[in-house]
């Protein structure tokens, strides 16, 4: 039996800190406010979303079941990194709001909250569904709806390109393969990826008199067949490249705190010893 949530948070306290947290943005901005708050644009900003969101990212990888959430660095790792997230989201409103009176975080709201109940029929109407599949046909369709009659003109109109280039890769993997256009399984994909490796190798040659046009088309095939693989796998490339990143991080790590052990510094070493040593941090298991 599903429990019924209702409002699974105290309204006034949750109304309580929003209004809050959304006076001191006000007041950052405003005038006596804060000098370097007060200089932001949207412009100038754009960076500081992409590192929050990435920052959350993180957390979010460390997140594996929901019990994790009960070690008190996670959770409270999770409370500030969506606190800067939410920030991004205040200060954008609020200066949006000090051109143009009719953009408010209340307009912002209003309309997610809208779009959420139009596009969840299921939960707020009389749309009956068999599980999620039918949820995703029946938001493309409301979606389509919404934007009107005019056919796009090609189906990856609606992948933006802002997008990190893996998470734009596998959106327009998506698109493509939703029309058809895919292999029927995992052979071509895995087949095409070693075309294109051997494509690379035949680019590099010997190594000299390398052609770096070619080269990076050659890389970006790579990376492109990589990205259809994980579709194939239902996995996330990013996510498989922070995991990676981690590992190298803390194999490197175990390196240099075992050349510091021996007096020695990376640059001061030769690549055989650290080799010994990335090689011994590989045999303490799959957390290094």
């Amino acid at each position: 039996m599903v429990q019924d949530k209702g409002m699974p948070y105290n309204e006034e306290r949750s109304l309580s800190a929003l209004k809050d947290v959304l006076n001191t943005v006000y007041r950052l901005r405003a005038p006596g406010g804060c000098p370097w708050d007060r200089e932001q644009t949207h412009q100038s900003l754009r960076p500081f979303l992409v590192e929050e969101a990435y920052e959350t990212l993180e957390i979010l990888d460390r997140i594996k079941t929901p019990a994790d959430l009960g070690n008190p660095k996670i959770r409270q790792n999770f409370i500030e990194e969506w606190g800067d997230v939410l920030l991004q989201i205040l200060l954008h409103a609020e200066i949006a709001s000090e051109s143009d009176a009719a953009i408010t975080i209340e307009a912002i709201a209003k309309y997610l909250n809208e779009k959420l109940i139009r596009r969840h029929p299921h939960v707020f109407g009389e749309v009956k569904v068999d599980g999620a599949k039918d949820v995703v046909q029946n938001w493309e369709q409301i979606k389509k709806a919404e934007k009107g009659s005019a056919a796009p003109v090609s189906v990856m109109d609606s992948v933006h390109k802002g997008l990190p280039p893996l998470a734009r890769t596998m959106k327009l993997i998506q698109k493509v393969t939703k029309v058809g256009f895919q292999w029927p399984d995992l052979k071509g994909p895995t087949e095409k990826l070693q075309e294109e490796v051997d494509e690379l190798k035949r680019a590099l040659g010997d190594g000299k008199n390398i052609d770096a046009e070619e080269a990076e088309s050659e890389l970006g095939d790579i990376l492109f067949s990589v990205c259809n693989v994980a579709h194939f796998l239902k996995l996330d490339p990013e996510a498989a490249l922070r995991s990676t990143l981690r590992k190298f991080e803390t194999r490197f790590r175990h390196v240099e705190q075992g050349l510091a052990a021996q007096g020695k510094k990376p640059e001061t070493s030769t690549l055989e010893e650290m080799d010994d040593l990335w090689n011994e941090a590989k045999k303490r298991g799959p957390k290094s």
